[in-house]
């Protein structure tokens, strides 16, 4: 019976793996062995990060599919990142990854600008959703506003963040379905 369990896991594992394309596999290599993650921008200066790059050109490239794949299957980087970008996409199996990781913990280290934090995948998780209903509030106020060469380029950084079709109504359905899953209640 073990045996049997033992190939099925192992024959879903491939399965799934043989999903992911070519091409996205080749952008994971440089993110294969990474065990922390930093935001768009890190350091004092703010300087873009070279790790969070080398991700955007691989979520640029990959299916919800894949991504969903790396949230469980990658390193702590893609499984971090690939989680995030879930949510920014608006797949609602952001939700499954997030009682993952909550219901099976994984620390990492995450640097956001110049401040590090050690902390479960599902904690920055939850950080970034609430920091999406902020970003995509000043988003919706911008877009409101007279267009200038200030605004335009806050735009820019905000769609550059992957916050482009992220709404303030997706947000607050996110974060109600974690709540139900913190306080025991079935989600989804």
């Amino acid at each position: 019976m073990k045996f049997k369990i033992s190939l099925y896991c192992l024959l879903t594992v491939c399965f799934i793996s043989a999903q992911v394309s070519h091409k996205v596999k080749a952008l994971a290599k440089p993110l294969e062995n990474i065990s922390y993650a930093e935001s768009l921008h890190i350091g004092i200066g703010g300087e873009r990060s070279v790790l969070y790059e080398e991700f955007r050109k691989l979520s640029e490239a990959a299916r919800a599919d894949e991504l969903y794949y790396f949230s469980k299957n990658g390193s702590n980087a893609l499984r971090l990142y690939s989680g995030a970008e879930l949510l920014k996409r608006n797949d609602a199996r952001f939700i499954t990854v997030y009682q993952y990781y909550l219901h099976h913990p994984l620390i990492m280290k995450y640097q956001d600008g110049c401040i590090g934090r050690k902390d479960n995948i599902a904690g920055h998780l939850k950080r970034e959703l609430y920091s999406a209903k902020e970003i995509i509030a000043v988003r919706d106020s911008l877009l409101k506003e007279k267009r200038s060469d200030f605004i335009t380029s806050q735009l820019k950084s905000i769609s550059d963040a992957g916050y482009g079709k992220l709404s303030q109504k997706n947000a607050a359905f996110y974060i109600k379905e974690i709540e139900k899953t913190e306080s025991g209640k079935p989600s989804l």
